[in-house]
């Protein structure tokens, strides 16, 4: 017997997601601004989501839209990747307002090339944490949930953007991200969508969607 589309793992080498805790999708694309919106299969979606990451022509424009995932609405590209610098405040304003309307919402970037972490939570339009393990300095809030019990498992009682990066502390840290990838935050905090299957019910197709340019 075939494997059905919705049990296909989301896997990208360099994986990034936004996660807006609504089962409600079309209200999630207009407040997002999406266009040239199309459906497709959940299998030929997981296969974009890996070339998109690996492109360049449309790296920050093509978007990837799950249906409800435990909950959750996943949007899926670079487009809201964390560690990209020139893309960090903008992403993280939108986050901001969809926690406003939504109640909670979240982005992170993954990378299975050990290029670094990334997550930001966000709950009623307040960002509680931001984390750039490339970036430590641009850094929010406290580390709280898997982030501080691994924290305090390395015997670091602050903050990691507080260390002395030359202490050996600070260098064990970093080689590791703590052993904390932001796949484990997200399976804490909302969906982690390397093991997510769609709802039960819900529609099985994927969306793929163009996302808004900004400065």
């Amino acid at each position: 017997m075939g494997t059905p589309d919705s049990t296909l793992s989301i896997r990208a080498c360099w994986l990034s997601w936004l996660a807006v805790e609504t089962v409600d999708r079309a209200a999630v694309v207009k407040a997002l601004g999406l266009t040239h919106v199309r459906e497709t299969t959940w299998a030929h979606g997981v296969e974009l989501i890996d070339e998109v990451a690996h492109g360049e022509e449309a790296q920050f424009s093509t978007v990837v839209v799950t249906p409800a995932v435990q909950g959750w609405t996943l949007v899926v590209g670079p487009y809201f990747g964390l560690p990209h610098p020139h893309r960090t405040a903008h992403v993280t304003d939108l986050c901001r307002e969809l926690s406003a309307r939504y109640g909670k919402a979240q982005l992170f970037f993954h990378s299975e090339q050990n290029d670094g972490e990334a997550w930001l939570i966000a709950e009623h339009g307040r960002i509680l944490r931001r984390w750039i393990s490339e970036y430590p300095e641009l850094a929010l809030g406290e580390p709280f949930g898997v982030e501080r019990r691994l924290l305090d498992a390395y015997g670091i009682t602050g903050r990691p953007e507080d260390l002395d990066p030359t202490s050996d502390l600070a260098g064990d840290w970093a080689a590791t991200w703590g052993d904390c990838w932001a796949t484990t935050v997200a399976e804490e905090s909302s969906v982690n969508p390397t093991n997510a299957t769609a709802d039960a019910g819900s529609i099985g197709s994927m969306l793929v969607a163009a996302a808004p340019a900004f400065e």
